[in-house]
Protein backbone atom coordinates (compact mmCIF):
# COMPACT_ATOMS: atom_id res chain seq x y z
CA UNK A 1 0.00 0.00 0.00
CA UNK A 2 1.93 3.12 -1.33
CA UNK A 3 1.29 6.78 -0.85
CA UNK A 4 3.02 9.58 -1.92
CA UNK A 5 4.89 10.38 1.35
CA UNK A 6 4.38 6.97 3.08
CA UNK A 7 3.25 3.00 2.71
CA UNK A 8 2.63 0.61 5.01
CA UNK A 9 3.93 -2.90 5.53
CA UNK A 10 3.48 -5.28 7.94
CA UNK A 11 5.74 -6.38 10.97
CA UNK A 12 8.33 -8.39 10.28
CA UNK A 13 10.60 -8.98 13.72
CA UNK A 14 10.89 -8.31 17.18
CA UNK A 15 12.37 -5.17 16.24
CA UNK A 16 9.09 -3.43 15.06
CA UNK A 17 7.60 -4.35 18.10
CA UNK A 18 10.65 -2.40 20.22
CA UNK A 19 9.69 0.53 17.96
CA UNK A 20 5.79 0.16 19.10
CA UNK A 21 6.39 -0.08 22.45
CA UNK A 22 8.75 3.33 22.30
CA UNK A 23 6.30 5.13 20.46
CA UNK A 24 3.80 4.17 22.91
CA UNK A 25 5.92 5.50 25.95
CA UNK A 26 6.44 8.74 24.24
CA UNK A 27 4.90 11.89 23.74
CA UNK A 28 3.35 10.13 20.75
CA UNK A 29 1.48 7.74 22.41
CA UNK A 30 -0.53 10.05 24.49
CA UNK A 31 -1.40 11.57 21.53
CA UNK A 32 -2.70 8.70 19.96
CA UNK A 33 -4.41 7.10 22.66
CA UNK A 34 -4.17 9.82 25.63
CA UNK A 35 -1.39 8.12 27.67
CA UNK A 36 1.85 6.84 27.92
CA UNK A 37 2.30 2.81 28.00
CA UNK A 38 5.43 1.37 28.92
CA UNK A 39 5.95 -2.00 27.99
CA UNK A 40 8.78 -4.35 26.17
CA UNK A 41 8.57 -5.25 22.68
CA UNK A 42 7.84 -8.32 23.94
CA UNK A 43 5.34 -7.65 25.95
CA UNK A 44 3.50 -5.46 23.48
CA UNK A 45 3.39 -8.18 20.60
CA UNK A 46 1.95 -10.02 23.42
CA UNK A 47 -0.58 -7.44 23.94
CA UNK A 48 -1.47 -7.14 20.45
CA UNK A 49 -2.00 -10.79 20.07
CA UNK A 50 -4.25 -11.04 22.85
CA UNK A 51 -6.81 -8.67 21.97
CA UNK A 52 -6.88 -9.12 18.36
CA UNK A 53 -5.31 -5.97 17.46
CA UNK A 54 -3.51 -5.75 14.04
CA UNK A 55 -0.90 -3.58 13.20
CA UNK A 56 0.98 -2.14 10.12
CA UNK A 57 3.86 -0.51 10.08
CA UNK A 58 4.04 3.07 8.65
CA UNK A 59 7.60 3.38 6.33
CA UNK A 60 8.39 6.80 4.27
CA UNK A 61 9.90 7.08 1.07
CA UNK A 62 13.58 5.60 2.19
CA UNK A 63 11.76 2.85 4.10
CA UNK A 64 12.60 3.83 7.18
CA UNK A 65 9.62 3.51 10.25
CA UNK A 66 8.24 6.79 11.25
CA UNK A 67 4.37 5.26 12.87
CA UNK A 68 2.15 2.41 12.62
CA UNK A 69 -1.51 2.60 11.69
CA UNK A 70 -3.86 -0.56 13.43
CA UNK A 71 -7.38 -1.94 13.33
CA UNK A 72 -9.12 -4.59 15.45
CA UNK A 73 -12.23 -5.44 14.76
CA UNK A 74 -15.70 -5.05 16.64
CA UNK A 75 -18.39 -7.08 17.58
CA UNK A 76 -20.14 -7.42 13.81
CA UNK A 77 -18.02 -8.94 10.83
CA UNK A 78 -17.34 -5.47 8.42
CA UNK A 79 -16.98 -3.27 11.69
CA UNK A 80 -13.35 -1.96 12.60
CA UNK A 81 -11.96 0.52 15.16
CA UNK A 82 -8.98 1.78 13.85
CA UNK A 83 -5.93 4.09 15.25
CA UNK A 84 -2.49 5.47 13.89
CA UNK A 85 0.57 6.99 15.15
CA UNK A 86 3.34 8.84 14.00
CA UNK A 87 6.12 8.20 15.81
CA UNK A 88 9.13 11.44 15.64
CA UNK A 89 7.18 14.87 17.35
CA UNK A 90 9.47 16.02 14.00
CA UNK A 91 7.48 14.55 11.60
CA UNK A 92 3.88 15.72 12.98
CA UNK A 93 2.32 18.08 10.39
CA UNK A 94 3.68 16.96 7.45
CA UNK A 95 0.86 14.85 6.02
CA UNK A 96 2.16 11.26 7.47
CA UNK A 97 -0.48 10.97 9.82
CA UNK A 98 -3.42 11.54 7.19
CA UNK A 99 -1.78 9.66 4.57
CA UNK A 100 -1.26 6.57 6.23
CA UNK A 101 -4.93 6.99 7.66
CA UNK A 102 -6.38 7.25 4.27
CA UNK A 103 -4.43 4.06 2.66
CA UNK A 104 -5.35 2.11 5.82
CA UNK A 105 -9.27 2.86 4.77
CA UNK A 106 -8.92 2.14 1.22
CA UNK A 107 -7.08 -1.58 2.50
CA UNK A 108 -10.45 -1.75 5.07
CA UNK A 109 -13.01 -0.80 2.40
CA UNK A 110 -11.33 -2.28 -0.75
CA UNK A 111 -9.98 -4.94 0.25
CA UNK A 112 -11.28 -6.22 3.48
CA UNK A 113 -14.91 -5.45 2.49
CA UNK A 114 -15.62 -3.30 5.94
CA UNK A 115 -19.07 -1.41 6.28
CA UNK A 116 -17.66 0.71 9.02
CA UNK A 117 -14.67 2.33 10.73
CA UNK A 118 -15.44 3.42 14.16
CA UNK A 119 -12.82 6.04 15.19
CA UNK A 120 -11.98 8.02 18.33
CA UNK A 121 -9.35 11.39 19.49
CA UNK A 122 -8.88 13.19 22.20
CA UNK A 123 -10.04 16.57 22.21
CA UNK A 124 -5.79 17.61 23.06
CA UNK A 125 -5.03 16.15 19.40
CA UNK A 126 -5.30 18.81 17.08
CA UNK A 127 -3.99 16.64 13.84
CA UNK A 128 -6.86 14.08 14.80
CA UNK A 129 -9.73 16.70 15.07
CA UNK A 130 -8.59 18.02 11.76
CA UNK A 131 -8.95 14.89 10.49
CA UNK A 132 -12.30 14.30 11.52
CA UNK A 133 -13.76 17.58 10.52
CA UNK A 134 -12.19 18.19 7.26
CA UNK A 135 -12.42 14.89 5.78
CA UNK A 136 -15.33 12.16 5.16
CA UNK A 137 -15.64 10.89 8.91
CA UNK A 138 -19.00 11.66 10.17
CA UNK A 139 -19.06 13.25 13.86
CA UNK A 140 -21.26 11.20 15.96
CA UNK A 141 -20.39 12.57 19.30
CA UNK A 142 -18.55 13.54 22.26
CA UNK A 143 -17.84 11.35 25.46
CA UNK A 144 -16.98 13.87 28.14
CA UNK A 145 -14.16 13.34 30.76
CA UNK A 146 -13.16 10.30 28.91
CA UNK A 147 -9.24 10.92 28.48
CA UNK A 148 -7.17 11.74 31.98
CA UNK A 149 -3.86 14.07 30.63
CA UNK A 150 -1.86 16.38 32.30
CA UNK A 151 -4.13 16.19 35.34
CA UNK A 152 -7.05 17.49 34.15
CA UNK A 153 -9.98 14.64 32.40
CA UNK A 154 -10.71 15.48 28.32
CA UNK A 155 -13.62 14.70 26.18
CA UNK A 156 -13.22 12.42 23.31
CA UNK A 157 -14.24 12.81 19.68
CA UNK A 158 -16.48 9.80 17.98
CA UNK A 159 -17.09 9.40 14.23
CA UNK A 160 -17.02 6.87 12.02
CA UNK A 161 -17.47 6.32 8.70
CA UNK A 162 -19.85 4.02 6.58
CA UNK A 163 -18.52 1.98 3.02
CA UNK A 164 -20.91 3.86 0.63
CA UNK A 165 -19.79 7.21 2.65
CA UNK A 166 -16.44 6.26 1.51
CA UNK A 167 -16.89 5.45 -1.93
CA UNK A 168 -18.75 8.27 -2.39
CA UNK A 169 -16.32 10.96 -0.82
CA UNK A 170 -13.92 9.60 -3.33
CA UNK A 171 -15.95 9.97 -6.30
CA UNK A 172 -16.64 13.69 -5.11
CA UNK A 173 -12.93 14.14 -5.63
CA UNK A 174 -12.75 12.59 -8.95
CA UNK A 175 -10.31 9.31 -7.71
CA UNK A 176 -10.87 5.67 -6.62
CA UNK A 177 -8.86 3.14 -4.59
CA UNK A 178 -6.03 0.94 -5.82
CA UNK A 179 -7.04 -2.20 -7.29
CA UNK A 180 -4.56 -5.22 -6.03
CA UNK A 181 -5.17 -6.74 -9.45
CA UNK A 182 -5.50 -4.63 -12.89
CA UNK A 183 -8.76 -4.44 -14.48
CA UNK A 184 -7.44 -5.86 -17.45
CA UNK A 185 -6.25 -9.04 -15.73
CA UNK A 186 -9.92 -9.74 -14.48
CA UNK A 187 -11.31 -8.97 -17.79
CA UNK A 188 -8.96 -10.83 -19.57
CA UNK A 189 -9.84 -13.94 -17.09
CA UNK A 190 -13.23 -13.67 -17.72
CA UNK A 191 -13.04 -13.54 -21.12
CA UNK A 192 -10.96 -17.08 -21.24
CA UNK A 193 -13.62 -18.70 -19.22
CA UNK A 194 -16.35 -17.33 -21.54
CA UNK A 195 -14.49 -18.32 -24.82
CA UNK A 196 -13.65 -22.14 -22.99
CA UNK A 197 -17.33 -22.32 -22.81
CA UNK A 198 -18.53 -21.21 -25.63
CA UNK A 199 -15.83 -23.86 -27.72
CA UNK A 200 -17.41 -26.58 -25.32
CA UNK A 201 -20.96 -26.28 -24.47
CA UNK A 202 -21.09 -28.94 -22.16
CA UNK A 203 -18.97 -27.27 -19.32
CA UNK A 204 -20.82 -25.58 -17.27
CA UNK A 205 -19.24 -22.07 -14.92
CA UNK A 206 -18.96 -24.67 -11.97
CA UNK A 207 -16.43 -26.80 -13.33
CA UNK A 208 -18.80 -29.57 -14.05
CA UNK A 209 -19.76 -31.46 -16.99
CA UNK A 210 -23.45 -31.76 -18.27
CA UNK A 211 -24.46 -34.82 -18.88
CA UNK A 212 -27.73 -36.34 -20.53
CA UNK A 213 -30.34 -34.95 -19.36
CA UNK A 214 -28.05 -32.67 -17.90
CA UNK A 215 -29.19 -28.33 -18.40
CA UNK A 216 -26.76 -26.54 -19.55
CA UNK A 217 -27.95 -23.48 -20.54
CA UNK A 218 -26.34 -20.55 -18.64
CA UNK A 219 -28.45 -19.16 -15.81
Amino acid sequence: MQGEFVSLRPIRDRDDYDLIALWSASDAGSYSSGSQVFLTGEAMEAFVAKHGINYLMVVDRSGEPVGGVSWQQLAYAGSFEVGNVVGSSDLWGLGYGVESVNLLLEFLFHQRNAHRIHLMTGLFNKQMVQIFLTGPIRTEGVLRDFFFLDGEYHDALVGSLLREEYYAFLKSLGTQPNDMVPVADKAAARTMLNRRISEFPAIRPDGRSGGEGSDTSAA
